[in-house]
């Protein structure tokens, strides 16, 4: 029915919007080229947060991945399912090498992100 098809509009969009705005929450409105630009554009953010050198690759890398991924989402028409699992998706990477406390002192900073 016509009310079932503005439903599924209303969720479509909704994802899309929430999509975009978690890919430009998490990564500002850089147009990162490189890994080493993630890692010398944030150094400094990182050493704050008191991540050894390991860490700050390993945040580095997780963040290129994820801000790659929103990109092609982004190109190609966003998936609710894939927009949704993003934020969960960076985590959980995350969480292989950061303990908890260093994952919410990055979330609480990563509005400052580069």
């Amino acid at each position: 029915t016509i009310f079932n098809k503005i439903q599924i509009m209303r969720k479509f969009l909704l994802s899309f919007i929430l999509l975009i705005f978690a890919s430009n929450f998490l990564f500002g409105s850089t147009n990162y080229k490189s890994i080493e630009e993630v890692k010398s554009l944030n150094y400094e953010l990182f050493e704050e947060i008191g991540l050894d050198e390991n860490k700050i690759n390993y945040v580095s890398r997780v963040i290129y991945s994820i801000y790659k991924k929103a990109q092609q989402i982004t190109s190609y028409g966003a998936s609710t399912q894939k927009g949704f699992s993003l934020d969960k998706e960076a985590e959980v990477m995350l969480l292989r090498v950061l303990t908890q406390s260093e994952l919410k002192a990055l979330d609480a900073v990563k509005h400052k992100l580069k």
